[in-house]
């Protein structure tokens, strides 16, 4: 009898695995689509060049290498 309510247990949980990886597979897909609730497609931001440096362009560099001669 306890092999049985084991059994319907992780029956149960099995189950209940399926129904939150298919949620989550569903929800995943609708965001994909991009846009709004009115359907308008969504549209990338255009960022101005050189964003990704930081400081100044005119900043003092110091390149140090290291070398094992062995």
């Amino acid at each position: 009898m306890e092999n049985r309510n084991r059994l319907w247990i992780m029956l149960g949980a099995g189950a209940v695995a399926v129904v939150i990886a298919v949620a989550v597979i569903v929800v995943v897909a609708l965001n994909l689509t991009g846009g709004d609730e009115t359907g308008t497609p969504a549209v990338a931001q255009e960022f101005p060049p050189y964003t990704h440096i930081i400081g100044d362009r005119d900043a003092p560099v110091t390149v140090v290498e290291f070398g094992d001669f062995q």
